[in-house]
């Protein structure tokens, strides 16, 4: 009987959950005005598109300026990430507990770096954008800010949970041996997760490289602000060849995760 009331009870919150979520999509789908889709010069917009996309522009002079924007780009997503992870990672260690244990004067220190964690991944790297820009105005400090700040708090949540999920059995084998927590965590925890902690990094990485082209109204500029020049002067050929450019390098940061990962693992 206690198992039927179980499962009677699991079935009945999974319905609650699968109603609430149709509600609130149907919900979604009434709200948005549909009347314009599509617009009626869709079809035409869509050709040049694609046209441009089919014979992008790859003379000398636009790949310079394509090449030298995507450097831009990778230098500030890649120092956006490594004050990221200083950040992050030791706050992760914090947050988890392992090392404090079950330390009653230390348990706010977790708590707090938690709800700090909490606070800046919940604000989205636009928003972070505007707040530095407001503090130290239009330059490439507050756009890597604004990147470094958010990612910090997800880099520190995601370490925090893994360090908390290595298995016990290996934590209780260290511990018999006398190790304390700082010990396991060096020992054990750390190089437990650090393969997918490395693999998780590269797709930071990849978000980093996305945002700081989005970025580009801050003084970032790379490619987000060359594509803005270009959809202004009407050059979707230049556009075309700045896709493919953001393309690429995300499908190298993949092989480069895939390769560290790989190294790791053998």
């Amino acid at each position: 009987m206690p198992k039927r009331i179980g499962v009677g009870f699991g079935l009945n919150t999974r319905l609650a959950w699968v109603v609430l979520f149709a509600l609130l999509l149907f919900g979604s789908l009434l709200f948005v005005d549909w009347r314009h889709i599509p617009n009626k010069n869709a079809g035409s917009g869509f050709g040049t598109l694609l046209t441009a996309f089919l014979a992008p522009d790859l003379s000398i002079e636009n790949l310079q300026r394509v090449t030298s924007a995507v450097w831009i780009t990778v230098s500030y997503a890649v120092t956006s990430l490594f004050l990221a992870a200083l950040i992050g990672l030791p706050l992760g260690v914090i947050a988890s507990g392992v090392v404090i244990g079950r330390s009653k004067p230390l348990l706010p220190l977790a708590i707090a770096t938690r709800a700090w964690l909490g606070l800046t991944r919940s604000v989205h790297e636009l928003i972070w954008a505007l707040i530095f820009v407001a503090v130290v105005g239009l330059s490439p400090v507050a756009g890597i800010a604004a990147i470094a700040l958010p990612y910090s708090g997800i880099i520190g949540r995601i370490f925090a949970e893994r360090l908390q999920d290595v298995p016990d059995p290996l934590i209780v084998s260290v511990g018999t041996a006398g190790a304390n927590g700082v010990q396991s965590l060096l020992l054990v925890r750390i190089p437990s997760v650090l393969p997918d902690t490395i693999s998780y990094l590269f797709y930071r990485l990849e978000c980093a490289i996305r945002t700081a082209s989005v970025l580009s109204f801050v003084g970032l500029g790379g490619i987000g602000f060359q594509v803005h020049i270009a959809m202004s002067d009407l050059k979707f050929d230049t556009v075309a060849t700045l896709f493919y450019s953001l393309l690429l390098l995300i499908l190298i940061v993949d092989l480069m995760s895939r390769t560290v990962r790989s190294r790791i693992l053998s």
